[in-house]
């Protein structure tokens, strides 16, 4: 062995000797959202707004990480960094030059990633150093389920219009489901939540007629959804195992807005009526907020909410509720912006707080 291979040899055994590894398994982190932990070594996740959490001992912190995607890093409560992942498998350095002590990191996924997911492998820690017990799980739980305007879609963009070319680099860089209305309304009540939202997906009809076959509901019984665009497998959801306290349910844009045909009404209604009995078998006790904005070209989807909500009342249910809200919509492509996502929170805020009971934090 010459030198040069001795020397680069023991630089790699003093660097893996220097640190200490975790893998995703480990019980003190804290997943929220759709995980898939088919193979115990791997937390894959696609869906935006996923997040983890753990608290640390030491002076730094690097993660594994595979998926190109843009993740929101919050340490001892401030956000310090916005983390961008490449496609292939890399250690990235989350955090370093803490003070010798105990720290909780949490990691937010800012972006939708839908034909490609990523894979969270572990952390890498200082030598000796250790996970510490973490928080109290939240017991308070709100589920958004929806599409763009849910999503957050390049919220952060100021502006409607962009240059073609730049539109894949500004709705990756600026679009931040950690800012849209749902993250912020859960913030308020110190509430986990989950975002299952696909921009572009209607209930029965996608934006334009487009993906026929492929609307919202054909990816919310998955974990992932990223295989079910490339191979139409995904493994499912245990619906047990997360039971929201309210579903809040921002579907219904697409269906009827841009080009005709629209959805037809009689179909909408059944099918988000069937929704509404099948979530309650799956969570029983869960309160619904069913969300209504206008729209372009006919605001069919005020009228349509307003009628289930109307027609569930008068059967009996009270589970369900009427929210109405309106957007400047000066984000990329008439979407809402910062502001616009802000001002939802706001009003949906004490609507929450009267259907559950909750105080606001």
């Amino acid at each position: 062995m010459n030198k040069i291979h001795y020397i680069f040899i023991l630089t790699i055994f003093s660097m893996v000797y220097s640190m200490n590894f975790i893998t995703p398994d480990n019980p003190k982190i804290q997943y929220f959202g759709r995980f898939d932990f088919s193979d115990q070594q791997k937390a894959v996740f696609d869906w935006p707004g996923v997040y983890l959490q753990f608290v640390f001992e030491g002076t730094s912190c690097s993660a594994v990480l595979e998926g190109k995607n843009c993740f929101d890093l919050f340490v001892d409560g401030k956000k310090t960094a916005k983390v961008i992942v490449g496609s292939k498998k890399d250690t990235v350095e989350l955090v370093s030059g803490l003070e010798d002590s105990t720290h909780l990191l949490i990691l937010k996924k800012r972006t939708e990633s839908n034909f490609t997911s990523s894979v969270f492998y572990g952390i890498i820690l200082d030598k000796g150093k250790n996970l510490k017990d973490p928080p109290p799980v939240p017991s308070r739980k709100i589920e958004f389920v929806g599409d763009s305007y849910t999503a957050g879609f390049a919220n952060e963009y100021k502006g409607r219009e962009c240059a073609v070319e730049k539109t894949d680099s500004v709705i990756f860089s600026l679009t931040n489901t950690n800012l849209a209305f749902g993250p912020l309304t859960a913030d308020r009540f110190g509430a986990q939540y989950q975002i299952n939202a696909y921009s572009g997906k209607g209930l029965v009809r996608n934006f334009n007629g487009i993906d026929k076959g492929k609307e919202l509901l054909y990816y919310y019984d998955k974990l992932l959804i990223s295989p079910m665009n490339k191979s139409g497998n995904s493994p499912n959801v245990k619906f047990s195992s997360w039971k929201p306290d309210v579903i809040v349910i921002g579907i219904g844009i697409n269906d009827f807005q841009a080009d005709p045909p629209y959805a037809d009404s009689s179909v909408f209604d059944s099918v988000y009526t069937a929704f509404l009995d099948r979530m309650r078998v799956c969570h029983p006790g869960v309160k619904f907020i069913c969300c209504a904005t206008t729209i372009w070209p006919e605001n069919t989807l005020i009228p349509r909410i307003k009628s289930i909500v109307e027609s569930q009342k008068a059967q009996g249910k009270k589970d369900v509720f009427y929210f109405e809200f309106k957007t400047e919509n000066n984000a990329l492509y008439g979407h809402p912006d910062i502001n616009d996502h802000k001002k939802i929170a706001n009003e949906l805020t004490p609507l929450v707080a009267k259907i559950t009971g909750w105080d606001i934090r």
